[in-house]
């Protein structure tokens, strides 16, 4: 691989892992207000409920656009929530396409609960800049 193309390749997973870590710091902050700039204009995001060795899955919530993933967040702002904290993060790029796949452990603050799952993300890249393209978790059971 010639020096652009691994400076790319370095520069893609640098960028996807940045979006990766600030929509959990979006989450962590309680501002979900920062989320739908870090998504395609398409871009969705999925819940569901699983086991972590099995890849069959329920779906949970659904939301099919940016604005639809914020104001659903936006209706829990300032009440508790996960601090997510990722975990195994694996970049696999295909020119402007990528996908990933991570662990979430999510303290609650002020309660004894914690969301346990795993994303599975797809990205793409548009005009120079990486976006989500989808966002699936799976909360494992």
């Amino acid at each position: 691989m010639n020096l652009e193309l691994r400076l790319d390749r370095l520069e893609s997973e640098a960028a996807i892992a940045g979006l990766v870590h600030a929509y959990a710091l979006a989450i962590r902050r309680d501002r979900p207000e920062d989320v739908a700039a870090l998504f395609a204009p398409a871009g969705t995001f999925e819940v569901r409920e699983g086991a972590p060795d099995r890849d069959d899955a329920s779906t949970m919530q659904r939301f099919d656009d940016p604005p639809a993933l914020v104001a659903y967040l936006l209706q829990g702002k300032g009440r508790p929530h996960p601090v997510p904290m990722i975990h195994n993060l694996i970049i696999k790029l295909n020119g402007n396409d990528a996908h990933a796949s991570s662990v979430m452990v999510g303290p609650i603050p002020g309660t004894t609960h914690q969301v346990l799952g795993e994303y599975a993300d797809s990205f793409v890249r548009l005009d120079g800049s990486w976006y989500f393209s989808a966002r699936i978790f799976t909360v494992f059971r």
